[in-house]
């Protein structure tokens, strides 16, 4: 996952047990989001060298604008998938 534009909607993986954000990438990026359970394997550092992580929960933040004249709209927002490194 490359390094998020922050003008974008993104996607975020943050590890629970470190407390720190492992990686973030834009939404256009992502073909499907992982679902709580499911194992993720990300290449931080090039081919070959795999981490997996699994996926302990996931939350969807959504921005309102109210001037939009929608009942709901969201302009912006983030996907953030709780994970925890796999043995």
């Amino acid at each position: 996952m490359a390094k998020k534009n922050t003008d974008e909607n993104y996607i975020e993986l943050f590890d629970v047990t470190k407390k720190q954000t492992v990686t973030k990438a834009s939404l256009a990026e992502v073909r499907f989001i992982p679902r709580k359970g499911e194992r993720i394997f990300i290449s931080l550092k090039g081919p070959g060298d795999w981490s997996t992580y699994t996926v302990v929960d996931v939350e969807y933040f959504l921005s309102h604008d109210p001037s939009a004249g929608e009942a709901f709209a969201a302009t912006a927002g983030k996907v953030t998938l709780y994970v925890e490194e796999s043995k």
